[in-house]
């Protein structure tokens, strides 16, 4: 769960990103090399959230004005102000009924781990510097090829193949769309993070696919709405199956799909509206103890 875990993002930028026709055509403007520094900035401030700009000031999401965004990106008030006519005219952004700011680009463009697969990547880079110097006549060799093993290491850490398979499958199956970017990093978290406590991928699967199931049940093809779900669960300590039906048996006395049915009525815009708590009571009925 991302929120749980310190994670690092980035861009990931084509070897030809500024050769592409919509960045040419940036930098050939008057001021446009400063423009694309905007962009850029843009971009990595939008990393955390989703793709996002925005400020939220307590429940109110309060959009940026033209002198808010140019203090973000450290630019002048005017030259943000045309940026923003091009970004917005050329498709790069789109500014939402909300006054949301969303980088139209940016499920592309990123990357990101966490502190455990960077502290890992760090000592395997250390040791691998070690033995180098031991052996100078093979540097370039196993460089490249402790480089290329370390790459699978990592990505196998971070998406763990069978299980992510089937979790994506739920979720499409299920109407939920197609696995974003976004979507899909939040997904392989859960797992990691499940598995990390339980020690067993396949059980974190089947927690995530209970949650998938509660939300169908409810009519929720929300993931927000699934990850409040197994979020509770993580911070109550129920890392089985067996645990979290326990508890529901505890707490209220039947299972979790057999939930309370009104949410159906809702949309996902009055879902995503409800706090964390709201929307637990809805799952899992008054007598849920936090």
């Amino acid at each position: 769960m991302a929120d749980r875990k310190k994670r690092y993002f980035w861009l990931q930028l084509k070897e030809d990103f500024f050769d592409d026709d919509t960045m040419a055509y940036i930098e050939d403007q008057p001021n446009g090399k400063e423009y694309a520094l905007i962009y850029l900035k843009m971009c990595l401030k939008s990393l955390k959230l989703d793709g996002y700009l925005k400020r939220v000031v307590g429940n109110t999401i309060i959009p940026y004005d033209i002198p808010t965004l140019a203090k973000l990106v450290n630019s002048n008030v005017d030259t943000v102000r045309v940026a923003m006519k091009m970004f917005e005219k050329i498709g790069l952004i789109n500014i939402l009924d909300s006054g949301e700011i969303y980088m139209n680009q940016i499920e592309e463009m990123i990357g990101s781990e966490t502190e455990a697969a960077k502290q890992k990547r760090l000592e395997r880079a250390k040791t691998e510097n070690a033995t180098l110097s031991q052996d100078s006549r093979k540097n370039v060799t196993q460089s490249k090829s402790k480089s290329k093993s370390l790459e699978i290491d990592i990505e196998k850490e971070q998406q763990p193949q069978t299980n992510y398979q089937k979790l994506v499958a739920v979720f499409e199956k299920n109407g939920f769309g197609t696995v974003s970017p976004i979507a899909s990093q939040k997904l392989n978290d859960e797992i990691t993070d499940f598995t990390q406590e339980n020690g067993n991928a396949d059980e974190s699967f089947n927690i995530l696919n209970k949650a998938f199931e509660i939300a169908v049940v409810n009519g929720v093809s929300n993931l927000n709405y699934v990850l409040s779900i197994t979020k509770r669960w993580y911070q109550s300590k129920l890392f089985t199956v067996s645990d979290i039906e326990a508890s529901e048996m505890k707490h209220h006395g039947k299972p979790s799909t057999e939930s309370k049915q009104d949410i159906k009525d809702m949309t996902n815009e009055e879902i995503s509206k409800l706090t964390e708590a709201e929307k637990m009571e809805l799952v899992m009925g008054k007598g849920w103890v936090r």
